[in-house]
């Protein structure tokens, strides 16, 4: 029988592999009882186990899964059933549509420091609530963390089964468990195992994240623990709290609710200070502002995606954390010498390179066009409320016909953007595009402003992005 079409339990319908690890293969199931797609994993001891070590295995698996099935925390995922099995058992978890953090620093480079915050948060938050359990992850990595399709951060992929008194799956010997550019020193070196591995595995996913490499990057094993990670260089205000996680000594490192703290402020800057009532306000200066002089891809992912759109509760721990900002604050924005403004008569202006073409449909859609025909930047009233952002993209892509169309991502942005849609397709002529679609409010009114370019060209046209999206805005005196 063919892996897609066996059915476990009699319910659940294997469709296709979702990923492989060392502790068994994810599969994308049917539940064909409550007719919803569930991701259910086929649990497999490490090779070289004797029988009495995989039983260890077996039973420390069956306890693990039944303490994240009382989690019931946002930012892990859940575990929905625990099927017993004459081999290995299965475990039955919800399935999130989702990329990786890992495969989005792949397709978009490196995040911006805010956006890696408000992940980093949501992971923590994932952590806390699994130690509450007597359960340590001991796998975090960014091939374990999700970022859902509606702005949902996930944890999952735990590593082999481990309780916070130190019982534990064993490894084989000489064996490193986990991925090892990611494990805490103590336990490269085979000491403990305990919640401050994890937080030094979640500084080195951030560091990851916000720097597009593992720390200790092109350095021996052996350098782990014994030396510090090369210094971040886009960091920012993330570094302190990068360097407060990764400390080869456990005791040295950031408490987690002094992570938190730091996290937060990254996240979610302080707005600046309104200037007093009786201060003469400066001449606007619409068409002057700062202009970074070598902007950088990750610029773009700023602009683009400052933040995960999921839904912030307080301080509550296991809330989605978010970066809000205010949509009525108006960004001064100096425009390289190759752009220039457009002030639109419906109440936005934005930069666009001298030299392309504009056209306006009858519908209202305006159109901007490289002299050469490509990139173009489309920007279109959208009568959708910025809340629904997500919803309605995604609703848009069940209604379009393109080509070898594939998936970036759809996520919420903070205020005032409500969400983008990053994808790739064929044209008619067959030729590669990379395109992204963003939706955000302009005062009252709700618009879409679509780039879109060659796939080979999209590296060398993200600093006209950037200026693109960072200028979109309310026109002067509006």
């Amino acid at each position: 029988m063919a892996p897609q079409e066996q059915l476990v339990a009699g319910r659940y319908r294997l469709l296709h592999t979702l990923a492989t690890g060392r502790m068994g293969k994810v599969w994308l199931a049917a539940d064909e009882v409550l007719h919803r797609q569930v991701a259910i994993r086929k649990c497999v001891s490490p090779a070289g186990l004797g029988a009495d070590e995989q039983e260890q295995v077996r039973e420390l698996t069956m306890r693990e899964a039944r303490a994240f099935a009382g989690i019931g925390n946002p930012n892990v995922v859940s575990v929905l059933d625990v099927l017993p099995d004459e081999d290995e058992p299965w475990i039955v978890m919800e399935y999130v549509a989702s990329r990786s953090l890992l495969q989005v620093v792949q397709d978009s480079g490196p995040l911006p420091p805010a956006r890696v915050a408000a992940i980093g948060l949501a992971v923590l938050h994932g952590l806390t609530a699994t130690s509450r359990t007597g359960v340590l992850h001991l796998d975090v990595e960014p091939a374990s963390v999700l970022i859902g399709d509606g702005g949902r951060i996930v944890l999952s992929d735990f590593g082999p089964p481990v309780t916070d008194e130190g019982v534990h799956a064993p490894a084989p010997a000489g064996t490193v468990p986990g991925s090892a550019r990611y494990v805490a020193p103590e336990r490269l070196a085979g000491g403990d195992r305990t919640a401050q591995a994890d937080l030094w595995s979640l500084g080195a996913t951030l560091y990851h994240a916000v720097e597009g490499r593992p720390p200790y990057a092109g350095k021996p094993l052996e350098a782990i623990g014994v030396g510090t990670p090369d210094p971040p260089v886009r960091a920012g205000p993330l570094t302190g709290v990068l360097e407060g996680l990764l400390q080869c000594d456990p005791a040295a490192r950031l408490l987690p609710s002094e992570v938190e703290d730091r996290l937060r402020r990254v996240a979610e800057p302080t707005a600046p200070p309104a200037p007093p009532p009786a201060a003469t306000p400066k001449p606007a200066r619409s068409r002057h502002v700062r202009w970074a002089a070598a902007v950088a891809a990750a610029a773009v992912i700023a602009a683009v995606g400052a933040a995960t759109g999921t839904a912030r509760d307080g301080h509550r721990p296991g809330a989605h954390p978010t970066v809000t900002a205010s949509p009525t604050a108006r960004r001064a924005v100096v425009l390289p010498p190759d752009f220039t403004w457009w002030i639109d008569p419906t109440g936005f202006r934005v930069a666009v390179p001298r030299g392309w073409r504009h056209s306006r449909e009858p519908t209202g859609e305006l159109t901007f066009t490289a002299p050469e025909g490509r990139p173009t930047l489309r920007i279109s009233r959208s009568a959708v409320p910025p809340d629904d952002g997500v919803a309605a993209l995604i609703a848009e892509e069940d209604r379009v016909r393109l080509g070898s169309y594939r998936r970036i991502r759809i996520e919420a942005l903070p205020a005032p953007h409500s969400a983008v849609w990053e994808y790739t397709f064929q044209n008619r002529s067959g030729g590669q595009l990379r395109a992204l679609r963003r939706l955000q409010a302009v005062q009252d009114h709700g618009y879409a402003v679509e780039w879109r370019a060659p796939t080979t060209a999209w590296a060398a046209q993200l600093p006209k992005l950037t200026v693109v999206l960072d200028s979109f805005g309310p026109a002067a005196g509006r």
